[in-house]
C-alpha cells in the first residue's frame, strides 16, 4: 500500500493515514494531551504531558506507527508493535473529536495491510469490553474475539493475515 493515502470518512469528508515522521512529535503530543478519556484504553494515554513524552520516548522508536491527519491536524495515531515473530499489535487512538465517523476502521485495515507486506503473519490486540464502538470498528477491519476472552477484564483479538 502506497502511504500516504487520503480516504474519505462516513461524512465524504478526507484524511489522510501516512507514516509518522520525527517532525510530527510535536504534534502528536499536543494530540495526546488534548486526548479524553485519559487512561481509557489499559491506562493509555497517560495523563500529563510529562507522561505522554516519555510513553511517547519509550513507543516511538519500535514498530510501525501511522498517524491520521485531518485538516492539517494530527488526530490519530495507530501503531503496529512486534511481539513476537510473525506478530504485531496494534493500537490505535483517535482524538475524540472525530470518533464515529469511520476513520478509525479505515485505518485499522490499512494497518493490516501494512503488517502484511511487511511480512507479518498475525495482528494481535486488546480492547476494554466496554468499548464496543472500538471492538466493532476492529471487527469490520477483519479482527476477531479470541475464545476465552470474552469474560477477562480485556477482550483479546487477533487478524490472521494470509
Amino acid at each position: 500500500m502506497e502511504l500516504p493515502i487520503v480516504l474519505e470518512d462516513r461524512t465524504g469528508a478526507p484524511f489522510t493515514v501516512r507514516k509518522y515522521e520525527p517532525a510530527d512529535r510535536p504534534a502528536l503530543e499536543a494530540m495526546y494531551d488534548g486526548f479524553e478519556p485519559k487512561r481509557g484504553a489499559q491506562g493509555l494515554p497517560p495523563r500529563s504531558i510529562e507522561q505522554i513524552r516519555r510513553w511517547l520516548d519509550r513507543v516511538l522508536p519500535n514498530g510501525e506507527h501511522l498517524i491520521v491527519e485531518i485538516d492539517g491536524r494530527v488526530r490519530g495515531h495507530v501503531m503496529l508493535v512486534p511481539m513476537e515473530p510473525g506478530t504485531v499489535e496494534l493500537a490505535n487512538f483517535l482524538h475524540q473529536s472525530v470518533r464515529g465517523r469511520g476513520i478509525g476502521t479505515h485505518a485499522n485495515v490499512v494497518a493490516t495491510q501494512v503488517a502484511r507486506e511487511r511480512g507479518h503473519r498475525r495482528i494481535w490486540l486488546s480492547v476494554e469490553p466496554s468499548n464496543r464502538a472500538a471492538i466493532r470498528s476492529y471487527e469490520k477491519a477483519g479482527f476477531r474475539q479470541l475464545p476465552g476472552s470474552l469474560w477477562a477484564p480485556e477482550i483479546e483479538m487477533e487478524a490472521i493475515l494470509a
